[in-house]
Protein backbone atom coordinates (compact mmCIF):
# COMPACT_ATOMS: atom_id res chain seq x y z
CA UNK A 1 0.00 0.00 0.00
CA UNK A 2 1.35 3.44 -0.96
CA UNK A 3 2.02 6.12 1.65
CA UNK A 4 -1.01 8.21 0.67
CA UNK A 5 -3.40 5.25 0.85
CA UNK A 6 -1.88 4.06 4.13
CA UNK A 7 -2.37 7.45 5.76
CA UNK A 8 -5.91 7.76 4.43
CA UNK A 9 -6.83 4.32 5.77
CA UNK A 10 -5.45 5.22 9.21
CA UNK A 11 -7.35 8.50 9.21
CA UNK A 12 -10.61 6.91 8.11
CA UNK A 13 -10.23 4.26 10.80
CA UNK A 14 -10.44 7.03 13.37
CA UNK A 15 -6.91 6.68 14.62
CA UNK A 16 -6.32 10.39 14.42
CA UNK A 17 -9.53 12.21 15.38
CA UNK A 18 -7.74 15.52 15.86
CA UNK A 19 -6.51 15.26 12.29
CA UNK A 20 -10.09 15.16 11.08
CA UNK A 21 -10.75 18.28 13.15
CA UNK A 22 -7.82 20.00 11.45
CA UNK A 23 -9.03 19.12 7.95
CA UNK A 24 -12.57 20.21 8.77
CA UNK A 25 -11.33 23.46 10.28
CA UNK A 26 -9.29 24.39 7.21
CA UNK A 27 -12.09 23.26 4.88
CA UNK A 28 -14.68 25.42 6.63
CA UNK A 29 -12.61 28.59 6.43
CA UNK A 30 -11.18 28.00 2.97
CA UNK A 31 -7.79 29.58 3.67
CA UNK A 32 -5.79 29.55 6.89
CA UNK A 33 -2.26 30.15 8.09
CA UNK A 34 -0.52 27.63 10.32
CA UNK A 35 -0.68 30.18 13.15
CA UNK A 36 -4.47 30.35 12.79
CA UNK A 37 -4.71 26.57 12.93
CA UNK A 38 -2.59 26.56 16.10
CA UNK A 39 -4.85 29.19 17.64
CA UNK A 40 -8.08 27.44 16.72
CA UNK A 41 -6.96 24.00 17.90
CA UNK A 42 -5.07 25.20 20.96
CA UNK A 43 -1.94 23.31 19.95
CA UNK A 44 1.74 24.16 19.84
CA UNK A 45 3.71 24.63 16.65
CA UNK A 46 5.40 21.20 16.67
CA UNK A 47 2.18 19.24 17.21
CA UNK A 48 0.32 21.32 14.61
CA UNK A 49 3.02 20.90 11.97
CA UNK A 50 3.14 17.15 12.63
CA UNK A 51 -0.63 16.84 12.35
CA UNK A 52 -0.75 18.95 9.19
CA UNK A 53 2.11 16.97 7.62
CA UNK A 54 0.25 13.71 8.21
CA UNK A 55 -2.89 15.07 6.58
CA UNK A 56 -0.84 16.55 3.74
CA UNK A 57 0.82 13.22 3.06
CA UNK A 58 -2.66 11.69 2.85
CA UNK A 59 -3.69 14.23 0.21
CA UNK A 60 -6.29 15.86 2.47
CA UNK A 61 -4.75 19.33 2.79
CA UNK A 62 -2.21 21.31 0.81
CA UNK A 63 -0.03 24.41 0.92
CA UNK A 64 -0.70 27.24 -1.54
CA UNK A 65 2.39 29.42 -2.02
CA UNK A 66 1.38 33.03 -2.59
CA UNK A 67 3.88 35.57 -4.00
CA UNK A 68 4.71 38.19 -1.39
CA UNK A 69 3.77 36.03 1.61
CA UNK A 70 6.47 34.52 3.79
CA UNK A 71 4.55 31.32 4.47
CA UNK A 72 2.10 29.28 2.45
CA UNK A 73 -1.64 29.47 2.94
CA UNK A 74 -3.33 26.18 3.79
CA UNK A 75 -6.47 24.72 2.24
CA UNK A 76 -8.33 21.43 2.15
CA UNK A 77 -8.28 19.36 -1.03
CA UNK A 78 -11.37 17.86 -2.65
CA UNK A 79 -10.58 14.54 -0.94
CA UNK A 80 -10.09 16.35 2.37
CA UNK A 81 -13.46 18.07 2.12
CA UNK A 82 -15.14 14.72 1.51
CA UNK A 83 -13.22 13.18 4.41
CA UNK A 84 -14.35 15.99 6.72
CA UNK A 85 -17.97 15.62 5.62
CA UNK A 86 -18.17 19.10 4.11
CA UNK A 87 -20.25 19.74 1.02
CA UNK A 88 -18.06 22.67 0.06
CA UNK A 89 -15.90 23.31 -3.03
CA UNK A 90 -12.13 23.58 -2.92
CA UNK A 91 -11.36 27.18 -1.96
CA UNK A 92 -10.18 29.42 -4.80
CA UNK A 93 -7.12 31.26 -3.46
CA UNK A 94 -5.32 34.00 -5.37
CA UNK A 95 -2.96 36.87 -4.53
CA UNK A 96 -5.89 39.26 -4.98
CA UNK A 97 -8.18 37.51 -2.50
CA UNK A 98 -5.92 35.80 0.02
CA UNK A 99 -5.48 38.83 2.31
CA UNK A 100 -9.21 39.25 2.73
CA UNK A 101 -9.75 35.50 3.19
CA UNK A 102 -7.13 35.21 5.92
CA UNK A 103 -8.41 38.31 7.75
CA UNK A 104 -11.96 36.91 7.61
CA UNK A 105 -10.62 33.71 9.15
CA UNK A 106 -9.07 35.70 12.01
CA UNK A 107 -12.33 37.57 12.57
CA UNK A 108 -14.36 34.34 12.54
CA UNK A 109 -11.99 32.72 15.04
CA UNK A 110 -12.23 35.76 17.29
CA UNK A 111 -16.03 35.66 17.26
CA UNK A 112 -16.08 31.89 17.73
CA UNK A 113 -13.80 32.09 20.75
CA UNK A 114 -16.37 34.31 22.44
CA UNK A 115 -19.65 32.70 21.48
CA UNK A 116 -18.71 29.17 20.39
CA UNK A 117 -17.33 28.15 17.01
CA UNK A 118 -20.43 26.06 16.24
CA UNK A 119 -22.49 29.27 16.08
CA UNK A 120 -20.25 30.94 13.49
CA UNK A 121 -20.64 30.35 9.76
CA UNK A 122 -18.00 31.31 7.21
CA UNK A 123 -19.01 32.81 3.87
CA UNK A 124 -18.54 29.39 2.28
CA UNK A 125 -20.94 27.88 4.79
CA UNK A 126 -23.44 30.72 4.40
CA UNK A 127 -23.64 30.06 0.66
CA UNK A 128 -24.01 26.32 1.24
CA UNK A 129 -26.79 26.83 3.81
CA UNK A 130 -28.63 29.24 1.51
CA UNK A 131 -28.49 26.72 -1.31
CA UNK A 132 -29.98 24.06 0.97
CA UNK A 133 -32.66 26.36 2.42
CA UNK A 134 -33.50 28.01 -0.86
CA UNK A 135 -33.64 31.42 0.82
CA UNK A 136 -31.22 34.05 2.18
CA UNK A 137 -29.54 33.56 5.52
CA UNK A 138 -26.99 36.38 5.56
CA UNK A 139 -27.22 37.97 2.13
CA UNK A 140 -29.09 40.83 0.48
CA UNK A 141 -30.07 41.82 -3.04
CA UNK A 142 -28.29 44.88 -4.39
CA UNK A 143 -29.70 45.58 -7.82
CA UNK A 144 -29.62 43.54 -11.00
CA UNK A 145 -26.85 42.16 -13.20
CA UNK A 146 -27.62 40.86 -16.70
CA UNK A 147 -31.26 40.47 -15.81
CA UNK A 148 -30.60 38.55 -12.59
CA UNK A 149 -30.71 39.76 -8.97
CA UNK A 150 -27.27 40.72 -7.76
CA UNK A 151 -26.58 39.22 -4.32
CA UNK A 152 -24.17 40.50 -1.69
CA UNK A 153 -23.25 37.99 1.01
CA UNK A 154 -21.82 38.64 4.48
CA UNK A 155 -18.30 37.44 5.21
CA UNK A 156 -19.38 35.82 8.49
CA UNK A 157 -22.71 34.97 10.08
CA UNK A 158 -23.28 34.56 13.80
CA UNK A 159 -26.32 32.48 14.70
CA UNK A 160 -27.59 34.15 17.86
CA UNK A 161 -30.69 33.55 19.98
CA UNK A 162 -32.18 36.77 18.58
CA UNK A 163 -31.48 35.90 14.95
CA UNK A 164 -28.67 36.03 12.40
CA UNK A 165 -25.96 38.64 12.86
CA UNK A 166 -24.29 39.48 9.54
CA UNK A 167 -20.62 40.47 9.84
CA UNK A 168 -18.74 42.27 7.08
CA UNK A 169 -14.92 42.46 7.02
CA UNK A 170 -14.02 45.63 5.12
CA UNK A 171 -10.30 46.06 4.40
CA UNK A 172 -10.31 48.47 1.45
CA UNK A 173 -12.79 51.20 0.48
CA UNK A 174 -15.55 50.28 -1.94
CA UNK A 175 -16.89 52.84 -4.39
CA UNK A 176 -19.09 55.18 -2.30
CA UNK A 177 -22.26 54.53 -4.31
CA UNK A 178 -21.75 50.77 -4.14
CA UNK A 179 -21.10 50.89 -0.40
CA UNK A 180 -24.22 53.01 0.25
CA UNK A 181 -26.28 50.56 -1.77
CA UNK A 182 -25.07 47.62 0.31
CA UNK A 183 -25.59 49.46 3.61
CA UNK A 184 -29.15 50.39 2.61
CA UNK A 185 -29.84 46.77 1.68
CA UNK A 186 -28.58 45.59 5.08
CA UNK A 187 -30.74 48.22 6.81
CA UNK A 188 -33.80 46.92 4.95
CA UNK A 189 -32.84 43.37 5.98
CA UNK A 190 -32.73 44.47 9.63
CA UNK A 191 -36.13 46.20 9.39
CA UNK A 192 -37.68 43.15 7.72
CA UNK A 193 -36.25 40.78 10.31
CA UNK A 194 -34.14 38.88 7.77
CA UNK A 195 -31.11 39.58 9.99
CA UNK A 196 -31.08 40.86 13.56
CA UNK A 197 -27.88 42.90 13.40
CA UNK A 198 -25.11 43.94 11.02
CA UNK A 199 -21.54 44.61 12.11
CA UNK A 200 -18.81 46.11 9.91
CA UNK A 201 -15.24 45.27 10.93
CA UNK A 202 -13.15 47.87 9.11
CA UNK A 203 -9.50 48.60 8.48
CA UNK A 204 -8.62 51.86 10.27
CA UNK A 205 -8.34 55.14 8.40
CA UNK A 206 -9.93 55.68 5.00
CA UNK A 207 -11.94 52.45 4.96
CA UNK A 208 -13.34 52.98 8.46
CA UNK A 209 -14.36 56.56 7.65
CA UNK A 210 -15.95 55.52 4.34
CA UNK A 211 -18.15 52.94 6.05
CA UNK A 212 -19.09 55.44 8.79
CA UNK A 213 -20.16 57.94 6.12
CA UNK A 214 -22.19 55.30 4.28
CA UNK A 215 -23.94 54.21 7.47
CA UNK A 216 -24.71 57.81 8.42
CA UNK A 217 -25.90 58.66 4.89
CA UNK A 218 -28.21 55.65 4.82
CA UNK A 219 -29.77 56.58 8.14
CA UNK A 220 -28.42 53.35 9.60
CA UNK A 221 -26.54 54.79 12.56
CA UNK A 222 -27.68 52.93 15.66
CA UNK A 223 -28.68 49.94 13.52
CA UNK A 224 -25.34 48.98 11.92
CA UNK A 225 -22.20 48.84 14.08
CA UNK A 226 -18.85 50.00 12.67
CA UNK A 227 -15.78 48.58 14.46
CA UNK A 228 -12.01 48.57 13.95
CA UNK A 229 -11.04 45.14 12.60
CA UNK A 230 -7.67 45.39 14.35
CA UNK A 231 -9.39 45.48 17.71
CA UNK A 232 -11.50 42.46 16.84
CA UNK A 233 -9.44 40.00 14.78
CA UNK A 234 -5.91 40.32 16.10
Amino acid sequence: MGLVMKVREELRAGRYQRDRELVRLIGRHGAMTIEQVMRAMGCGRTATYRRFARCESGGLVERCPIPGLESSVLRATREGLRYAGLGLPVAAISPATVGHMVRCTSAALHVGERVGHERVLTEREILFEEQIRGKPLASVRVGMFRGQPRVHRADIALLSDSGTIAIEVELTPKAPARLRQIVRAWLMAIHSGAVSEVHYLCAPGQTFRAVERAVLGAGAKGHIAVLDVGEVSS
